[in-house]
């Protein structure tokens, strides 16, 4: 129990440090090297400070750039933190990470809802609603009875959203209307 307690306080002196991108990659690296180490983070931002969950969520989504597959295995804690998460930096860098691998099912629905939350609001940063609008993609080709409700809500918010809102909204209605077409 010290031993975890000592590793936690460790790796929240790391994150302290001042922020480079050079640290947050050799920080990645060691997450691979030692994955039993993702829990630490996790549980850093569920009951770390802010600034602390916000730096170990840039973690966990450096080291999913290094490895895709490495967080596969923690993706039901990860949608759990990201449906709790009181931060868009938290929000936007955990919802980049649970796009890279399945939604199991028994968060289909309830992810659906927070991420449908998240794109309708203007409260919440772009790349969180980019990033919730993907995931709301994906959950719409494992259910695509979800599809319609997705198309209409983007295209009317497509309108008021930023360049690159509008480029991945019109992607996804793209693909989602191949989709529809192709399952009739």
């Amino acid at each position: 129990m010290q031993q975890i307690q000592d590793e936690r306080e460790e790796l929240i002196g790391l994150l302290r440090k001042p922020l480079s991108k050079q640290h947050f990659s050799l920080l990645a690296s060691h997450l691979l090297a030692r994955p039993e180490l993702i829990a630490l983070v996790s549980d850093v931002i569920e009951s770390g400070e802010p600034g602390d969950a916000r730096r170990a969520a840039w973690l966990l989504s450096n080291a999913f750039d290094l490895d895709a597959t490495l967080l596969v295995p923690h993706q039901e804690k990860l949608i759990c933190l990201v449906l709790s998460a009181k931060e868009d930096s938290v929000r936007r860098s955990l919802l980049r990470v649970i796009d890279g691998a399945p939604v199991p099912p028994q968060y289909q629905g309830e992810l659906f809802e927070a991420c449908m939350q998240w794109l309708v609001s203007e409260r919440y940063a772009i790349a969180v609603r980019c990033n919730a609008m993907q995931i709301l993609y994906r959950i719409c080709l494992e259910e695509p009875e979800l599809s319609a409700e997705l198309i209409q809500q983007i295209q009317e918010l497509i309108s008021f959203g930023s360049a690159g809102f509008k480029c991945r909204g019109n992607k996804i209605i793209s693909r989602l209307r191949k989709q529809q077409i192709s399952s009739n």
